[in-house]
């Protein structure tokens, strides 16, 4: 069995060099040390990039695959305030490192902030992917309004499976599991009910003819719950631990195939949205609503960049000290769509190729 004492951030396997920690590096975290024999696998060599990326699926212009196996570090930045995905606290190889080797649950890990980089950034996917705040959140949502559907997350979870298998096919095993955790990426974001519907239809028709103030608030209740989520992990709450835990365990056990769960899985988190988006409504109102004054649905960054340069000024009115009581709500629904999200991972990871060998 593995040791399950330590919360991601206090593990001495991981080096501080990687952190600080996002919320998908937890999500992941938890959910593979729920799997005995996928933790106990032997290291892999690190190696290039295999060249699988078609002109099917774009990578954005920025993106750059940077190798986390080497690194300098040179800096300890304050995990509670820390909102930039890039800004880590180290300096990574841009060329795979020679003779490096890696365990395939640390790669999960360490590479699951990835889609929330450049790859699905400043392209041009669909014609109404300003609903979604840009190409990013075309690749990372997926929901219905006004009878369209808008967003591909649920493509780019399949996307990502196929070039995991391409990748452990070919025989390169490191980026098998360096695909694989993009893909657990997005199959956590389907989970996410701020990514499988954007926003209540009352809302909606309300400020149908206000799109700006529409954009404005939906983009800081969603980022505000982001926010939420993320500092409950870096504070080490130990309910979303446990559901990360016991979900991956019961995936593991279910013996499913992922991708015929995923439209249940949907549904579901689709379900939650209404009730979370309407406690932020009622709790926080017009203090977090101007946390995110600066955004402008014009600008040419995408939303989840702008909604990031918020994020400070978001958390100091979710963990005010008077809105700390009324954080039960979300803790208890939170945890319940965690143990959903590590539910799936648990069947994804329990049915990957090289397990299945």
């Amino acid at each position: 069995m593995q040791n399950l004492d330590y919360y991601l951030h206090d593990d001495p396997r991981l080096p501080l060099a990687w952190a600080p920690w996002f919320s998908h590096e937890y999500i992941t975290y938890f959910s593979v040390q729920a799997i005995n024999r996928l933790m106990t696998l032997p290291q892999v060599q690190v190696k290039a990039a295999p060249n699988l990326n078609s002109k099917n699926w774009p990578i954005g212009p920025k993106h750059i695959d940077l190798y986390k196996e080497s690194y300098r570090e040179y800096r300890r930045l304050d995990p509670l305030w820390s909102f930039d995905y890039e800004q880590r606290n180290a300096e990574y190889s841009l060329e795979p490192p020679a003779h490096k080797t890696i365990e395939p649950w640390k790669v999960l890990v360490i590479y699951s902030t990835e889609p929330d980089l450049h790859p699905d950034c400043d392209l041009y996917l669909h014609k109404n992917q300003k609903i979604t705040g840009g190409s990013h959140g075309w690749r990372h949502m997926q929901f219905r309004a006004l009878g369209m559907k808008f967003g591909i997350a649920s493509e780019s979870f399949h996307v990502h499976m196929n070039l995991a298998r391409m990748a452990f096919e070919s025989g390169n095993d490191y980026w098998g599991w360096r695909y694989l955790a993009r893909c657990a990426h997005y199959l956590a974001d389907l989970g996410n009910p701020f990514h499988a519907k954007a926003v209540p239809g009352w809302l909606l028709i309300k400020k149908l003819l206000s799109p700006q103030k529409l954009f404005k608030i939906v983009s800081s209740v969603h980022q505000g719950y982001e926010v939420y989520v993320e500092r409950r992990f870096r504070e080490g709450f130990p309910a979303f631990k446990k559901a990360l835990l016991d979900g991956a365990r019961e995936g593991q056990a279910a013996c499913r195939d992922v991708t015929s769960e995923l439209n249940a899985y949907i549904r579901k988190a689709t379900k939650q949205h209404n009730l979370i988006f309407h406690f932020f409504l009622d709790q926080f109102g017009h203090d977090l609503i101007d946390a995110f004054n600066q955004m402008d649905p014009n600008s040419h960054l995408d939303a989840a960049t702008q909604t990031n340069m918020c994020s400070k000024d978001a958390a100091k009115v979710v963990f005010r000290d008077p809105n700390l009581r009324a954080l039960d709500f979300l803790d208890r629904i939170t945890a319940e769509i965690l143990f959903d999200v590590g539910q799936m991972l648990g069947i994804l990871f329990d049915g990957i190729f090289p397990l299945k060998k």
